[in-house]
């Protein structure tokens, strides 16, 4: 359960709420990268009961048309007693009008049991999936059909906060649809209302109050959650501006989740965020 709770959290962090012509400007997907580079960096920490379950840092670029995006999940304090962790991962794709188009996604697992790599390649033919040790796919299939059109989990993250794909109609962004190599889900947000976040050395002021919800589709085990529900989301979004001049005039920061479990409230803090190199946070 704890260790779902931090993937969760580096997942969570998916919902559009900019506009997309503030944004990103649209660029013809296979234009070369040049000009300016926008960036962000958040550093978050996960926490249940008040105790630190783990940190998720982020980095991510945007120079011309393409992204570029690097990651790493690590758990910390109390957990790491029974269950010890480090994700790697790092994504590459082009932005492309209202969506992007992943090229290349590698993770490395480190834990207590084993080393895991996935490798997905994207081309014309479809994902190219390699992991090592090797994915029984066959025991729980996602087709060809359910990956079309999807991200992998750490181009979502970016597809939020490079404000791609909002609209009037949805405030807190469309759909964001992931395949992982193994699993196939969605991020669906539900709009709230504008609130304000307090955070002691975090972020503090205005954000956009949003209802995470998580949807298996396949690849799963059909009793991963044995009848149960998914607990719901709450998650607060603040739009902060870059001003390096790149391709993204403002970023989507995903400032705070909270979410509860069997073992008490889960709460997500984004304690640093650097925009462009300047540190809009603490």
């Amino acid at each position: 359960m704890l260790k779902r709770l931090l993937i969760a959290t580096s997942l969570i962090i998916l919902p559009v709420i900019a506009h997309a012509e503030e944004a990103v400007t649209p660029m013809a997907a296979g234009a070369p990268a040049q000009g300016a580079t926008s960036t962000v960096q958040l550093v978050w920490q996960v926490y249940l009961g008040g105790f630190n379950l783990g940190n998720v840092g982020l980095k991510t670029s945007f120079t011309g048309n393409s992204y570029s995006a690097v990651s790493r999940l690590k758990t910390a304090g109390v957990v790491n007693s029974f269950y010890e962790a480090i994700i790697d991962a790092s994504s590459t794709g082009v932005v492309a009008n209202t969506g992007l188009l992943p090229k290349k996604y590698n993770s490395n697992t480190n834990n207590e049991k084993q080393n895991q790599k996935v490798d997905l390649t994207y081309t014309t033919a479809g994902i190219e999936l390699f992991a090592e040790p090797e994915y029984n796919v066959a025991r729980f299939p996602v087709t060809e059909d359910q990956k079309r059109g999807t991200l992998d989990p750490l181009s979502g993250i970016v597809y939020s906060l490079s404000g791609v794909s909002h609209s009037t109609s949805k405030p807190c962004g469309d759909t964001v649809r992931v395949f992982d190599g193994r699993r196939r889900y969605d991020i669906e947000l539900k709009f709230e209302g504008q609130d304000k976040v307090k955070s002691d050395g975090g972020y503090s002021g205005p954000a956009i109050k949003c209802t995470v919800i998580y949807k298996q589709l396949a690849g799963f085990k059909p009793n991963l959650n044995k009848g149960k529900t998914v607990p719901s989301i709450t998650a607060w979004f603040a739009t902060i501006e870059s001003s390096s001049g790149g391709p993204v005039k403002k970023f989507i920061i995903p400032v705070k989740i909270m979410t509860e479990t069997p073992y008490g409230v889960a709460l997500g803090h984004a304690r640093k965020i650097t925009i462009d190199g300047v540190q809009k946070s603490g």
